[in-house]
């Protein structure tokens, strides 16, 4: 009964006759939190990531399995995008639906245990109880042992890219301009 609750409260809660909304077929996953779209008669390619989730990184336990149930859930399926932001590195922040059967992806994914609620962006908080219940049921990431599952906020937060040199401090001293050169 919980998860029912739940899922209508999820289903209210997002559902928005503002948000602007896109249908294409999932042609890419790129990991358990984002993919890409190609538009109907391959007008465009829309790159999104998935709002209110945060799904394993690469070298962390479980990123595979989490990007193998995206696919399984999406690949080359029709979905429908409802955009509700787009992030910093442009891509389309969206709740999506398979259009054969209205399928709630987000939601899905955390009732499957493959993702976790993104804590700083949790557009919905009924997706809280679903975590939850996922957690219970140790579904999934959540039949890790403790230690392997570290929520991905923390993890990037502690293995920052080896390709994104930390940024030069603005404050230190700096050689003068003919050295520079």
């Amino acid at each position: 009964l919980v998860s029912q609750v739940a899922l209508f409260a999820t289903v209210l809660w997002w559902q928005s006759p503002w948000a602007e909304e896109i249908n294409g077929t999932a042609t890419r996953v790129f990991d358990g939190d984002s993919f890409i779209i190609t538009t109907p008669g391959e007008k465009a390619r829309v790159e999104v990531r998935l709002a209110g989730i945060d799904a394993p990184e690469k070298d962390q336990p479980y990123a595979d399995e989490a990007r193998a149930a995206l696919k399984a859930l999406i690949l080359e399926r029709k979905v429908k995008l409802e955009i509700l932001d787009v992030d910093r590195y442009g891509r389309k922040v969206v709740r999506a639906f398979r259009v054969s059967d209205g399928l709630d992806v987000n939601a899905q994914l955390i009732r499957g245990g493959h993702v976790w609620v993104y804590r700083r962006r949790a557009y919905d908080p009924a997706l809280y109880y679903v975590e939850r219940e996922a957690r219970h049921a140790a579904r999934r990431l959540w039949s890790l042992p403790e230690s392997q599952r570290e929520p991905p906020w923390r993890w990037r937060h502690s293995h920052p890219p080896a390709h994104h040199p930390a940024a030069p401090d603005q404050n230190a001293p700096r050689a003068p301009a003919s050295i520079r050169r």
